[in-house]
């Protein structure tokens, strides 16, 4: 099998995990992982690992401007899938086979948050679909964070918590909207 990211190198036979067969790009250190490898590993091993490397610290990766890559097992375009989770990067999965390429340091990266052991869930329309609303929830702080300015944001903030759980949390809401005095031109700046 030739390497995703190297065509030319071949990939060589390695165990990322006791039990947990794969193979390895000798160029760029990345993993290309079965999807029946993964998934007996996984049933047989996933629930005892051994531990991250001394001092590891997961690499940052900047691969949104990384070309399609290959799958090595079936020649077609691996998809591209949002790790999420607090993770910048991406992980490749083979349409075809279902496995997995995943970059240097990316299987660490994941063993760190325990999501190693749930590989196959991040390839989920409703995994995906949650990052999507992560990511909007906090655009949207942000967003209102800078208009309202940071000190007062915390101040809404807290008060969102203390109504989100309060029972007349909806009559209290309109309240609000129907006795606020508006400004001229106050709308406007919505």
């Amino acid at each position: 099998m030739k390497s995703p990211i190297h065509p030319a190198t071949n990939l060589q036979p390695t165990e990322i995990e006791p039990g947990l067969s794969a193979y390895e790009c000798p160029k760029s250190g990345g993993t290309w992982i079965p999807l029946q490898s993964y998934l007996t590993w996984k049933d047989q091993h996933g629930h005892r690992t051994s531990p991250l490397p001394e001092g590891y610290a997961p690499i940052p990766a900047d691969d949104s401007k990384r070309p399609v890559l290959i799958c090595p097992e079936s020649g077609r375009l691996l998809n591209r899938y949002r790790v999420g989770q607090g993770f910048q990067f991406h992980i490749d999965q083979s349409p075809v086979t279902g496995g997995v390429w995943l970059d240097k340091g990316e299987w660490e990266a994941l063993k760190s948050r325990g999501l190693h052991t749930q590989l196959n869930l991040i390839f989920t329309a409703s995994y995906q679909r949650q990052i999507r609303s992560a990511e909007y929830e906090k655009t949207l702080e942000d967003a209102f964070s800078q208009r309202i300015g940071n000190q007062d944001f915390k101040k809404v903030t807290e008060f969102k918590t203390w109504l989100a759980s309060h029972p007349c949390r909806r009559d209290i809401c309109c309240y609000l909207l129907d006795s606020l005095p508006t400004e001229p031109n106050q709308d406007t700046k919505l």
